[in-house]
C-alpha cells in the first residue's frame, strides 16, 4: 500500500502544483495584508492590538482563508468514484484506498503549510500595523500553536470536503462550506459538527456549548478521522 500512496502523493503533486497553488498563495497573501491594515489603523492600545491579531487568526486566516482554500484543493483533485477509477494506477490493480488517501494527503500538507505561513504573519503583522509604541512580542509557544492549529484545521477541511464530494459530489462539498460558515459561527449545539467552531475556540473565542480548548481540538480529529474512513470506504479496494 505504500507505493499506492506514494504514487497518490506525486500525482496529487502534478494537479495541484504549478499556477493555481501560486495564485491561490498570493491571493490568500493580498487579503491578510488588506485585512492587517485596516485593522491596524483603528488600534491604540495593546489590548486592541491583542484583538487585532486575533482577528486576523480567527477571521482572515482560520475563518476565510483556509476553509476556501482547502475548498479549492477539494475542487482541482476531485475524487468521485469515476475519476479515480479512470486513473491507470487504479485501472490496472493498484490499491485504490491507498492511492485515494495519498492524493489527499498531499491536500492536506499543502493546506497546512499555507496555514501555517499565514498564521505567523498574522501574528506579525498584527503587531507591525499598530500604533506606534505599541508591542506584540511574538514567542515561540504562540507561533508554535498557530502553525499546530492550522495543521489541524487543514487536516480536518481536507478529509471533510473529501467525504462530502464523495458522497454527493460539487453539491455537498458546496453544502459544506455553507454550512460550516453558518452553523460553525454558533455556539450551540448545531456548531458541534463543523471546524469553523472548534478553530474558533482554540483562538479563544466563545467555543460551542462551552467546550474547554482542548475538547474542540478532539472534536478536531474526531471530524477529521470520521471524514477520512467514510471517504475511504466509499473508494473501492
Amino acid at each position: 500500500m505504500n507505493a499506492h500512496f506514494r504514487q497518490g502523493v506525486r500525482d496529487a503533486g502534478y494537479t495541484l502544483g504549478g499556477a493555481w497553488s501560486i495564485a491561490a498563495a498570493v491571493a490568500s497573501l493580498l487579503v491578510l495584508t488588506i485585512a492587517s491594515v485596516l485593522e491596524g489603523q483603528v488600534v491604540t492600545t495593546a489590548d486592541a492590538a491583542r484583538e487585532v491579531q486575533l482577528r486576523l487568526l480567527g477571521g482572515v486566516v482560520f475563518g476565510l482563508v483556509l476553509p476556501l482554500f482547502a475548498f479549492g484543493v477539494s475542487a482541482r483533485l476531485g475524487g468521485s468514484l469515476r475519476e479515480l477509477m479512470l486513473t491507470s494506477w487504479a485501472r490496472y490493480g493498484g490499491h485504490r484506498r491507498g492511492y485515494a488517501l495519498g492524493r489527499q494527503a498531499l491536500a492536506a500538507v499543502l493546506t497546512g503549510a499555507l496555514a501555517g505561513v499565514l498564521a505567523l504573519l498574522a501574528l506579525g503583522l498584527g503587531s507591525a500595523t499598530a500604533a506606534p509604541g505599541l508591542t506584540l512580542p511574538l514567542s515561540l509557544g504562540n507561533m508554535l500553536a498557530v502553525v499546530w492549529v492550522g495543521a489541524l484545521g487543514s487536516v480536518t477541511y481536507v478529509a471533510a470536503f473529501a467525504a462530502a464530494y464523495a458522497y454527493a459530489g460539487n453539491t455537498g462539498r458546496a453544502v459544506f462550506l455553507v454550512g460550516d460558515w453558518l452553523l460553525g459561527s454558533g455556539t450551540s449545539l448545531l456548531a458541534l459538527p463543523w471546524p469553523r467552531a472548534h478553530l474558533g475556540s482554540l483562538l479563544g473565542a466563545e467555543s460551542p456549548i462551552g467546550l474547554a480548548p482542548r475538547d474542540s481540538a478532539v472534536c478536531l480529529v474526531i471530524i477529521a478521522t470520521v471524514a477520512t474512513v467514510a471517504y475511504a470506504r466509499r473508494v473501492p479496494r
